[in-house]
């Protein structure tokens, strides 16, 4: 189990950056999603997560990466800091919410262009713990990360900068679409560090991780947000890597796409009880809608309808390493898109997944109408 989570929190962390962090408004004209969101009324977005939402931080804190080149952003012809061929979900549902794309709070330079619209503090490998916290279960970073109270953090930073005066935020931030994603990080960091699931369960790293997004929406909840959006995480024993890792392992289970049994087990208990803790929230504060934002289920929606969605691979990575390099495991973790000797498939769009650890644009748009089409009743945007 530790072996196919070191594979695939490698991925995560180490993941494609680039050297354009805006991407050009009208790259998203392809886009088949409709501006549902535009009658919820949000006014701006503001993103704390990790790479699935990262449009570009970790790109300008570290541009000389080798991955800051195509083949990512190949669907879009323009590498923008995404860990995809194009587009993420947190793009399409600022063009579902009739808002420019979100920009990252590192690009101080187009930063004020969209002052009242919204600012991505999402950055790659960022857990939800602190780095003391994780040292207690006897976890260790080897380097900083920008966790969920750094992030918190830039946001405080960033509205002391926009408004006069606390009241003054309230008001602004009230009608705003807050965004959080974090959990996978923080296993990734565990399993990497041969923890198993079972030891993970029992040290509290899950509760932990909850309890520290759940004090996260207390503050935000404190400086005004009323819309929240809460991410749990998706079907990670569906990621190629996974996959590929566990095909070393004789006892390991699969569902009828794939997929390793115990990874989506693992990421289904973390969901549980990051519900449990959302709804806590929510009796604690009746006047702040707190959504779930269900990835797991809209990523199982994609395989249930994979067909008649035009996707062909579901669980192979379409920028991935030559076949003979892909069978010597203990290599194959260490070469990811990008690289010397990864391959990049002609069609995209027939993939779930960009890379080792990431979806593709199309699987992204696909995702992201789904959690569209789920939060908008929730959101009373219909009232």
């Amino acid at each position: 189990m530790a072996i196919r989570f070191l594979a695939l929190f490698q991925v995560l962390i180490i993941y494609s950056t680039f050297l354009h962090i805006i991407l050009p408004q009208n790259s998203c004209n392809a886009s088949n999603i409709v501006p549902k969101l535009k009658q919820c009324g949000f006014d701006a977005i503001y993103n704390l997560g990790t790479s699935i939402s990262d449009t570009g931080n970790s790109a300008i804190d570290n541009p000389s990466i080798w991955q800051a080149m195509f083949p990512y952003g190949k669907t879009i012809n323009e590498a923008t800091g995404r860990p995809s061929d194009g587009l993420l979900i947190i793009d399409y549902i600022a063009r579902s919410a009739d808002l420019p794309l979100v920009v990252p709070y590192k690009n101080s330079s187009a930063l004020h262009l969209s002052t009242s619209r919204g600012v991505n503090f999402a950055y790659s490998g960022a857990p939800a713990l602190s780095e003391e916290a994780l040292a207690k279960k006897n976890i260790t970073l080897d380097w900083a990360k920008p966790t969920l109270s750094v992030q918190l953090g830039w946001l405080d930073d960033y509205f002391k900068g926009y408004c006069n005066n606390v009241k003054d935020c309230k008001e602004a931030v009230s009608s705003s679409l807050f965004m959080i994603n974090f959990g996978t990080n923080d296993y990734g960091y565990a399993f990497s560090q041969n923890h198993n699931i079972e030891e993970i369960k029992k040290n509290g790293l899950v509760s932990d991780v909850v309890e520290a997004i759940k004090q996260a929406l207390q503050k935000i909840i404190s400086q005004g947000a009323r819309k929240v959006l809460v991410f749990g995480v998706a079907l990670d024993g569906c990621r190629p890597i996974s996959v590929t890792m566990e095909s070393a392992n004789k006892s390991a289970t699969y569902d009828r796409f794939g997929c390793v049994k115990d990874n989506n087990d693992f990421c289904n208990y973390h969901n549980v009880l990051l519900q449990e803790g959302l709804k806590e929230l929510r009796e604690q504060h009746p006047d702040v809608q707190i959504v779930y934002g269900d990835l797991y289920n809209a990523m199982q929606s994609i395989l249930d309808n994979s067909q008649s969605l035009g996707f062909k691979s579901l669980t192979e990575a379409c920028c991935d390493v030559d076949v003979e390099i892909k069978k010597k495991a203990v290599l194959y973790k260490d070469k990811l898109c990008g690289a010397h000797g990864t391959i990049v498939c002609p069609k995209p769009e027939e993939y779930v997944f960009w890379d080792n650890g990431h979806c593709t644009q199309k699987a992204n748009e696909q995702l992201a109408d789904w959690i569209i089409q789920d939060i908008f009743p929730k959101f009373q945007c219909n009232a």
